[in-house]
């Protein structure tokens, strides 16, 4: 079974949706994963299935907002977010929902004004525990899981460090936790900011997985995969001996794929792709 490989459009959020989908044609992904933000284009299904038809090239994967949607049409209570996300993915025949566990905390931000500079400042606020999404994932997830073809993976999520100190600015991070959902996406870079082998922590999980968000990582998150220390060519292999049947979606950084200069994205996003399927034994098409 050929393993799909995409690209996520969050990996050029600084881009409008025409042009990822054009570089991801022209490079040859098998299709894309559709982060769904702020802009309105990312969130109308009549829109999306126009532009798939032009480029001929599917939306496999949606990933619902992680931030709070205040404009436009989109739901802004996270439950009611998910629901609409699952319903897009129908409409435009992905397979997958992404979405995040609960926060711990949120940021509180804003500008701070001196006579020589402005500078951002950011301060966690902490939550008092997982809320009514916590309640739902846990209670409910599995019984809305039931009425959709569409699988909704939780995603596992990245930890913060200050000093010696680990944070988790989100709940539902250890693998024994993780294994009472239905379906996960793996994160390779987030197991990364960990310090854990990342092989090992597939293991645990493996069961659940169905959908790979593909970086690497050097002390930056969501790296080229060529650039860093995470074991991807032998998480690739395991997805082979394994008959992994979900999908793998490049989810790089902007600054990564060097997106000040289109010629530079394309050339990165051809190597990864290459990357990836030289490991997963299939030839690249390029269109």
């Amino acid at each position: 079974m050929t393993i799909p490989v995409i690209v996520s459009t969050g990996s050029l959020f600084n881009y409008d949706l025409d042009t990822v989908m054009k570089l991801a044609r022209e490079v040859g992904f098998d299709g894309i994963e559709l982060m769904i933000d702020w802009r309105r284009e990312t969130q109308h299904p009549a829109h999306l299935q126009a532009v798939v038809a032009r480029y001929d090239l599917p939306i496999l994967a949606v990933h619902s907002p992680f931030v709070r949607m205040d404009l436009g049409t989109w739901p802004a209570d996270p439950i009611a977010s998910i629901k609409q996300s699952v319903s897009l993915a129908e409409t435009v025949g992905a397979r997958v929902v992404v979405i995040h566990p609960p926060r711990r905390w949120v940021r509180l931000q804003g500008l701070l004004t001196t006579p020589n500079r402005t500078r951002k400042i950011s301060v966690p606020l902490p939550l008092a525990g997982p809320g009514r999404l916590g309640h739902w994932l846990q209670h409910d997830l599995a019984n809305f899981q039931a009425t959709t073809e569409v699988k909704i993976a939780l995603e596992n999520m990245p930890c913060r460090r200050l000093g010696p100190l680990r944070l988790e600015p989100h709940h539902y991070t250890d693998p024994i936790i993780l294994n009472r959902f239905p379906y996960l996406t793996l994160d390779t870079t987030h197991v990364g900011t960990r310090q854990i082998d990342l092989l090992h922590y597939f293991e645990q999980v493996e069961q659940r997985v169905i959908h790979i968000h593909l970086s690497n990582y050097n002390g930056a998150e969501h790296q080229l995969p060529t650039n860093g220390f995470l074991p991807l060519t032998p998480l690739l292999n395991r997805l082979l001996q394994g008959e992994f049947s979900g999908l793998v979606s490049l989810e790089l950084s902007p600054t990564s794929l060097q997106s000040e200069n289109e010629t530079f994205v394309k050339q990165n996003l051809r190597e990864s792709l290459a990357f990836c399927r030289h490991t997963l034994g299939v030839e690249v098409r390029s269109r």
